[in-house]
């Protein structure tokens, strides 16, 4: 059952006007979803004899409807299996969507069937990765690196570590993630998902995947994507899972064989990848918890410290920033006894 509490009147009445139920059913037939670092609210309404999904943008945020029906298209001409969209409303920043169901991957991964779903995963990689890289839809990295490094340091290391000798530890992290950065840019450039972890990944069959909140798709280097899913904040792959999806990945990527590239080369490009990636998942989510209050993933803080640490120790020109981090451990957890 849906709240009127929950969602506004004018997008109440568009989405009865929309689906033709009335604003009553809607509200007894429908089931507000949960929700944990999206800044969007999503809701299961009746539609068709079956079910739709209802994704209510907030006005103000960067997520747009207009972003999202762009990408979608586009991706579903590549062959991704992103949901159909049966109605928009950019005003409102609504969005009545294919409902994909509730077997989300993050919940469904077991070690029978994790070989088959991570590959079908790489499969859905492998297609965004070759889709045109067009400056007109999707952003470039370059226009997002600093964002996420100056949210690492304001809303992590400021706001939720209440750091307050900061200058040691911001001059360690600029020359960490500089070197993280200088490296990147000079891997092949692809469309990456950007959020492309198990929690938006749906099985939808045995054989096929969907592919959820592409919405901040954009023009980046190789790996990002692949380490959403190798560097999984969820569970521990064993090195041989490992060398095997890699093995898959590369044998069957168009990019890997342009660019003559080796299992070596990707394993680096996936982990100095991560590295950036984890920087800007701790910036990010330390921001959902302080202004929106939702601290569903704080859970989630330890092991991607943990991931920053182990990966960094693997090569010489971040092996020197592990204790950076190591520092940071002892902090966290104190901070977070005391929430």
């Amino acid at each position: 059952m849906i709240q009127p509490s929950d969602i506004s009147a004018e997008s109440l009445n568009w989405v009865s006007k929309s689906i033709g139920i009335s604003n009553g059913d809607i509200l007894s037939k429908g089931q507000k979803l949960r929700i944990e670092s999206s800044q969007r609210t999503f809701f299961r309404i009746p539609f068709k004899e079956k079910s739709s999904i209802l994704m209510v943008v907030p006005y103000g945020i960067e997520e747009s409807v207009e972003s999202f029906c762009t990408k979608a298209k586009i991706f579903k001409q590549a062959d991704v299996n992103v949901p159909d969209i049966y109605f928009q409303n950019q005003n409102l920043g609504n969005l009545i969507v294919e409902d994909f169901g509730n077997d989300v991957l993050q919940y469904h991964l077991n070690k029978k069937n994790s070989g088959k779903l991570i590959k079908l995963a790489i499969e859905q990689i492998h297609k965004i990765e070759i889709v045109e890289l067009d400056k007109n839809v999707f952003s470039d990295f370059d226009k997002v690196i600093e964002n996420n490094l100056n949210l690492f340091k304001k809303f992590f290391l400021e706001g939720l570590l209440e750091i307050s000798e900061l200058e040691g530890f911001k001059e360690e992290i600029d020359e960490f993630y500089q070197i993280v950065i200088s490296d990147l840019k000079d891997y092949p450039k692809v469309i990456n998902h950007y959020d492309f972890e198990s929690r938006n990944l749906m099985s939808l069959s045995e054989k096929k995947l969907g592919v959820l909140d592409f919405q901040d798709a954009l023009i980046s280097p190789l790996g990002i994507d692949l380490a959403s899913i190798f560097k999984d904040l969820y569970r521990q792959w064993t090195k041989e899972e490992l060398d095997d999806w890699l093995n898959y990945y590369v044998n069957n990527s168009h990019i890997a064989k342009k660019f003559s590239l080796r299992d070596a080369e990707v394993k680096k490009m996936i982990d100095l990848a991560s590295l950036q990636r984890q920087v800007r998942i701790l910036g990010k989510l330390s921001q959902v918890y302080l202004e929106l209050k939702r601290p569903e993933r704080l859970k989630d803080f330890k092991t991607i410290l943990n991931y920053l640490i182990n990966t960094s120790s693997e090569y010489k020109e971040t092996k020197k920033y592990i204790n950076l981090f190591k520092r940071l451990i002892p902090i966290l957890d104190q901070r977070l006894k005391a929430l």
